[in-house]
C-alpha cells in the first residue's frame, strides 16, 4: 500500500511539473524569461524556507559541511539561474511540450558525468536507454517542425540548442548536489541552500543587466498582477509541493520507480496542451514523445 501511495505521489510531482511548465512558458513570452526567472524565486525561496522549518526545525541549515555547502550552492546558481535561464528562454521559443522532451537528456548527460566524474559504470541497458532518449527527442523535433508547430527551422534550432544548454547545466547541478548531499545532508535542507545561492545569482545577473527594479515593475499594473498570481501558484506547485511530495514518494517507493514515475512530465504535457492550450499534437509527436521518456526511464532501471 505504501509503494502504491509513493508511485501515486511520484505521478502527481509530474503533474506538478508540467502545470509549472505551461505557466512559466505563459509568463515569459509576456514579461521576458529573464524576469520570470528572477521574480518567480523572490517567491519560492521564502516558501521553501517556511517548509524547511515545519519539517527540519530551522528556517537555514547553518549546520551543513562546509564543503557540502559550497558543492550544493554551485549546484544551485547552475541549476535555479543558469539552467532557468535556458529552460525559460526555450520555453518561450519553441514551447514547453517541446522543451520538457528535450529535458529527457539531462539524466543522459548526469550518467555521462557520473561516468567521467564518479567513474559510475555504464551499462549496455543505460547505454542503449541514451540512444533511445536521444532517438525520441529527434523525432518529436522534426515531427513538431514539419506540422509547423514549432516554426521555422532556425528559430526551432536555436529553441533546441537553448533546451540542450539548459539540460547539461540541470545534469551537472545534479551531479553537485548528489556529492554534496553525501555527506548527510538531507533533500530539504539542499533545496534551501540551493534556491539561496539560485536567487543570489539571479539577482547579480539581473543587476549586471541594470534590470533589476524594472523586473519588479513590470508586475505593478493589472495584468501584472495576474501574471504575479500565476508565478505564485507555479512557486507554491513547483519547488515547495513538488519536492515535498518527489521527496515522501522517495521514502515510499524506490528510487528508481519514483524517478521514472517523475520523468512522465513531457508525457502529462500532452493533454494539457491539447485541452487547455487548444493546441494542435500531431500523433507521431506523442510517439515521440513516449520512446524519449522510455529511453530515459531505461537509465534508472
Amino acid at each position: 500500500m505504501e509503494q502504491l501511495l509513493g508511485q501515486l505521489l511520484a505521478l502527481i510531482t509530474a503533474v506538478c511539473w508540467a502545470q509549472n511548465s505551461l505557466i512559466y512558458a505563459h509568463v515569459g513570452a509576456e514579461f521576458s524569461a529573464n524576469t520570470t526567472a528572477h521574480i518567480r524565486l523572490w517567491i519560492a525561496l521564502p516558501l521553501m524556507l517556511l517548509v524547511h522549518f515545519a519539517f527540519e526545525g530551522s528556517f537555514f541549515p547553518i549546520e551543513m559541511p562546509l564543503r557540502s555547502f559550497l558543492l550544493i550552492g554551485v549546484s544551485g546558481v547552475l541549476g535555479f539561474c543558469i539552467a532557468d535561464l535556458f529552460l525559460f528562454h526555450s520555453f518561450v521559443s519553441i514551447g514547453a511540450r517541446q522543451t520538457m522532451v528535450i529535458m529527457t537528456t539531462s539524466p543522459l548527460f548526469g550518467a555521462i558525468l557520473a561516468w567521467v566524474v564518479r567513474k559510475e559504470t555504464l551499462s549496455a541497458l543505460q547505454i542503449t536507454g541514451m540512444v533511445v532518449t536521444l532517438l525520441g527527442v529527434a523525432w518529436v523535433v522534426f515531427v513538431d517542425r514539419s506540422a509547423g508547430v514549432i516554426g521555422k527551422k532556425k528559430h526551432v534550432l536555436r529553441g533546441v540548442m537553448i533546451a540542450l544548454g539548459g539540460s547539461i547545466s540541470q545534469a551537472v547541478a545534479f551531479v553537485l548536489a548528489d556529492i554534496g548531499m553525501s555527506e548527510n545532508v538531507s533533500a530539504m535542507s539542499a533545496n534551501v541552500v540551493r534556491l539561496s545561492f539560485g536567487l543570489g545569482a539571479l539577482i547579480l545577473f539581473a543587476l549586471a543587466r541594470k534590470t533589476f527594479v524594472q523586473d519588479f515593475k513590470r508586475f505593478s499594473n493589472k495584468s501584472g498582477h495576474r501574471a504575479l498570481l500565476l508565478i505564485l501558484a507555479a512557486a507554491i506547485v513547483g519547488p515547495v509541493l513538488g519536492i515535498i511530495l518527489n521527496l515522501q514518494a522517495l521514502k515510499l517507493a524506490p528510487v528508481g520507480v519514483v524517478t521514472t514515475l517523475s520523468q512522465l512530465t513531457p508525457v502529462m504535457l500532452l493533454p494539457m496542451e491539447k485541452w487547455f492550450l487548444k493546441k494542435s499534437v500531431p500523433p507521431l509527436a506523442v510517439f515521440g514523445t513516449l520512446i524519449a521518456v522510455a529511453g530515459s526511464v531505461l537509465l534508472f532501471i
